[in-house]
């Protein structure tokens, strides 16, 4: 193993959690087996410790740990190397298990293949990775937004002025702030179809997405009662990006050949698709989403809390996981067409899961291990910021009685989070979003919070001391 190298890229959606838990763990992982390891993040900050040409060019294996996938020009850096790529969720599970199998793991990677890695995933999987991609570009447009507006509301609450330019009068700063952050909103949902879209079928996909985008999603431009909000972005995402992805394999005189990507694809696909948007993709996303919130709006309150439970389940279920997304996606891609209290769920549910392992290791520490209780203090202060993925080494370690006690509790939490009307306007910084005026009102919050923390916590107390006790019985009878 002498000399031996290993390079990683590690993502996901938000960049927050898993990009770096995942990074960390290759690299301690790998350094702990006696391979040199370098590991590049693309997180929310971008591009950190970028692997350089020589590094790659040395690296026995690659390790990919994606979770809002990889572009083609990515890719292709890591040409003709044993590469293994799997989702950053299941990485941080398998690490172990990966760094003692990477040549049966490994796969070469050639750019004249379509698939790279393991046979594993399905079409479905795919799509999740491209929406994500196009998601975790848009949430710095609506996080940066909502604080600014935050900050401009909460002057105005103080008695600022919020005024508007008039006839020889500049803007007040409040106005300026609201201003600039509503362009983050507007912005939020042609990016993530840029961005879907970008992910498919690279860069020659991203303007006309993005414009569509914008149609689709402009009332006044389409002349219908809403815009086509996120399910106008994904459908204009998939459908310009695969349009895009398969026009680039059209074969061109080579005169004109390098036109191809920067000139004649863009301008093919936004004249296509500008047209057919306007036409039938515009209003008919329009339609669309106006009957979707129409729907959530009516559905009687036995059934809306019912829903409210499931999502709750879902968010607390694998911890940042596929599952966890789903319940994500649908209740963020909602608050563009103003409706926040599906996301409202998202703010409570998803700080419980870290937070009550934390306290649970407080009250109880004879249930944990010594490493459990030394990662408690960081798994609180990061759960508090929304991050639901420090509760897997918890839920690893003990995976039944962890996993039922968030899930439980994320369901009543979710109840709660409805019933008590909890809106979330947009992402911001966890426990502290109701301070900054993203989530509303603020007793409801923080009161849904502390049932579903209690719950948890007391059921982590409790089922985790039968699972322990049925286990010592067991290796009892065993020995």
């Amino acid at each position: 193993m002498a000399n031996k190298s290993i390079v990683a890229v590690t993502n996901c959606p938000a960049g927050i959690a898993h990009t770096y838990m995942v990074a960390e763990a290759i690299q301690q992982k790998g350094e702990a087996r006696g391979y040199t390891v370098h590991v590049e993040t693309q997180g929310a900050s971008g591009v950190e410790n970028q692997l350089t040409a020589e590094q790659i060019k040395e690296a026995d294996y690659v390790i990919l740990a994606l979770g809002k996938g990889m572009t083609d020009s990515d890719r292709v850096r890591f040409n003709n190397k044993k590469v293994i790529e799997l989702p950053v969720s299941e990485a941080l599970k398998r690490v172990d298990e990966i760094m003692d199998n990477l040549e049966s793991e490994a796969k070469l990677f050639q750019t004249t293949k379509v698939h790279m890695g393991t046979t594993k995933g399905t079409k479905a999987e795919g799509i999740m990775t491209h929406l994500m991609a196009g998601v975790s570009a848009a949430l710095p447009f609506v996080i940066g937004g909502g604080l600014l507006m935050a900050i401009g509301s909460i002057m105005a609450q103080f008695g600022a002025p919020n005024v508007a330019p008039g006839e020889g009068e500049m803007a007040s700063l409040a106005w300026v702030l609201n201003t600039v952050g509503g362009l983050g909103f507007t912005m939020m949902i042609p990016i993530m179809g840029a961005y879907i879209a970008n992910s498919i079928g690279d860069k020659p996909a991203l303007a006309p997405a993005f414009l569509c985008t914008y149609l689709a999603n402009s009332a006044d431009l389409l002349g219908t009662e809403t815009g086509g909000g996120f399910l106008g972005a994904v459908v204009i995402g998939l459908s310009v990006g695969y349009f895009v992805k398969a026009f680039r394999k059209v074969k061109l005189p080579k005169e004109i050949q390098s036109l191809l990507g920067f000139v004649i694809i863009p301008f093919v696909t936004l004249l296509v698709f500008g047209l057919l948007t306007y036409y039938v993709l515009g209003p008919v996303m329009a339609w669309l989403m106006n009957a979707l919130v129409t729907m959530l709006s009516s559905i009687p309150s036995e059934l809306k809390l019912l829903a409210a439970f499931l999502v709750g389940c879902m968010l607390a279920f694998d911890m940042g996981g596929p599952v966890n997304k789903a319940a994500w996606f649908f209740s963020f891609s909602l608050v563009g067409s103003g409706v926040y209290d599906w996301y409202g769920i998202v703010g409570v549910v998803t700080v419980i899961p870290p937070m009550a392992a934390a306290i649970a290791t407080w009250i109880r520490p004879q249930l944990f291990t010594q490493a459990e209780r030394d990662m408690s203090i960081s798994s609180f202060i990061v759960g508090c910021t929304v991050a639901t993925e420090p509760a897997i080494p918890y839920a690893l370690a003990a995976p039944l009685p962890m996993i039922s006690a968030n899930v439980i509790a994320g369901g009543i939490a979710g109840i709660a989070s409805m019933a008590l009307g909890v809106q979330r306007t947009a992402p911001g910084i966890g426990i502290f979003d109701p301070l900054l005026g993203l989530m509303y009102p603020i007793p409801s919050y923080y009161i849904a919070l502390a049932i579903g923390l209690v719950l948890n916590v007391a059921l982590i107390i409790v089922l985790k001391g039968v699972w322990l006790k049925k286990r010592e019985e067991k290796a009892a009878l065993e020995a």
